[in-house]
């Protein structure tokens, strides 16, 4: 059975679509793929970083870096803000379509057997046509509905970003904190062997006449005392392997080895002032940012709803043929102008037009919330750092006092001279004081953290300096 010259015209048309590069067999013929991060560890407006390694290689043992990189690369939250990033420039490809001509190819083939008629027999028929559909006018329409998508894509990009600052802080903060409890365990084991001496030396003043067996006793206490504080510290240190593990997209059973990491410097926060940070905060938040352009979208559905509610002017054009046999060809085709005028639509622009407006003004309060959290988190996170920093001077000044404090009673009690009690006062106040250290570091350098975290310039640049501190 031989086609319709229409038909032929369409389904050739079609097929030379298909063949031309670029068009319906590109992937993404609008390039939107510029529009959003190119990898999900990569931030957008950034430059792009190396590639993630495949398989995963978890270094032993493991720097700060190593593990900030990990997070980046193989943290799931990352993909899934990446591809809710990715789903937006899709929509952009989407609305960008509106502004090109529809065309439509349809076909049908039948065979009717007809007996005992008037004109019994069978009878081919094949029929074809084309459409075409051009908006030429619609007040502004897709106008607004591009800048809507754009503006919720690059809402997109900008949640991604306060993402992978968020997987980079609790990447560096698991990190340090198992560097902590990892201290606290040498801490424990250091207090546990003073405990010892004092035992010792409780043991060899009872059998030398100079003590009590109740020295001996309280000794011994102490030392039970430390040993289970040692136990619960290597139990919190293999807890915080775990998180680590976690955090940087490993499973938490998977031994994990790390070295001392070096104290942030973070000069560019420390010597900036609240209201530079402040300022900087204001222009750099990701998530404020994200704010921002939620609410321009906000603004551009207004506009688009605005428009669904006016006349629509387009261009329209159909071509149709019939092959009859028996029979005769038929053709036909049609070419014109359209206006659509929406006259009732039963309230349903209006309040598509009401419920765009709610929607801004809400997106608009949120921003302004977001707004004035940021100059909050950023006060307290400066005040904290402030005070961290002092807490570790002090605590520095604290277990050196207690250290001296502890060998002068340790050496009174040996000389017959002093008290247990005054000895185990000072074997505690000495491992109490390690333990302040070792929490008041920590502290420092997440404070650090999430004053960067507050200010939307947490990268990995903060911690380039630890390049060389850190051994590899």
């Amino acid at each position: 059975m031989r086609l319709p010259p229409v038909l032929r015209h369409a389904v050739g048309v079609a097929l030379l679509a298909l063949a031309l590069p670029g068009f319906a067999a590109k992937d993404d013929p609008f390039d939107t793929a510029k529009l959003r991060p190119p990898e999900p560890h990569q931030a957008w407006e950034q430059p792009p970083g190396p590639p993630c390694p495949a398989p995963v290689v978890v270094p032993d043992p493991l720097t700060l870096l190593d593990a900030i990189e990990l997070a980046l690369c193989n943290n799931p939250r990352t993909r899934e803000s990446w591809s809710a990033a990715k789903a937006s420039a899709a929509q952009v490809g989407v609305a960008r379509g509106a502004y090109l001509p529809s065309v439509t190819v349809t076909g049908a083939l039948q065979s009717t057997d007809q007996r005992n008629t008037v004109q019994s027999g069978r009878r081919d028929q094949a029929t074809g046509s084309i459409a075409l559909n051009y908006l030429l006018f619609d007040f502004g329409g897709r106008d607004a509905a591009l800048e809507q998508a754009r503006q919720s894509l690059f809402a997109a990009d900008w949640s991604h970003n306060f993402t992978l600052q968020t997987v980079l802080q609790d990447a560096a903060s698991a990190y340090f904190q198992l560097f902590a409890n990892e201290e606290a365990v040498v801490a424990a084991r250091a207090a546990e062997e003073s405990a010892q001496k004092s035992l010792d030396a409780a043991r060899a003043r009872q059998k030398a006449g100079a003590a009590t067996r109740a020295d001996v006793l309280q000794s011994q206490t102490a030392l039970s005392q430390s040993q289970l504080a040692r136990v619960q510290a290597e139990g919190g240190a293999a807890s915080a392997r775990g998180v680590l593990a976690n955090r940087i997209g490993i499973t938490s059973d998977r031994p994990v080895r790390i070295v001392a990491p070096a104290d942030l410097e973070a000069r560019r926060l420390a010597d900036a002032q609240i209201e530079q940070l402040v300022q900087t905060a204001v222009a750099r938040r990701p998530d404020l940012l994200s704010a921002e352009a939620n609410v321009r979208a906000a603004e551009s559905n207004v506009r688009v709803q605005e428009a669904a509610g006016k006349p629509t002017i387009s261009a329209f054009g159909t071509g149709a043929g019939t092959n009859n046999n028996p029979g005769l060809e038929s053709r036909s085709g049609t070419i014109g102008v359209q206006i659509s005028i929406p006259l009732f639509t039963g309230y349903q622009s209006t309040y598509r037009i009401r419920t765009a407006r709610e929607l801004l003004e809400q997106q608009q309060a949120t921003r302004d919330r977001l707004r004035n959290d940021v100059s909050l988190d950023v006060w307290q996170a400066f005040q904290d750092l402030r005070t961290q920093n002092q807490s570790l001077t002090t605590a520095g000044d604290l277990v050196a006092s207690a250290r001296e404090s502890y060998d002068v009673a340790l050496g009174r009690y040996k000389a017959g001279v002093g008290t247990v009690t005054d000895l185990l006062n000072a074997q505690s106040a000495l491992a109490n004081a390690n333990l302040q250290r070792i929490q008041a570091r920590f502290s420092w350098n997440v404070a650090k953290i999430t004053l960067a975290k507050a200010i939307g310039g947490l990268d990995a640049g903060l911690f380039n300096d630890l390049a060389a501190a850190a051994p590899r």
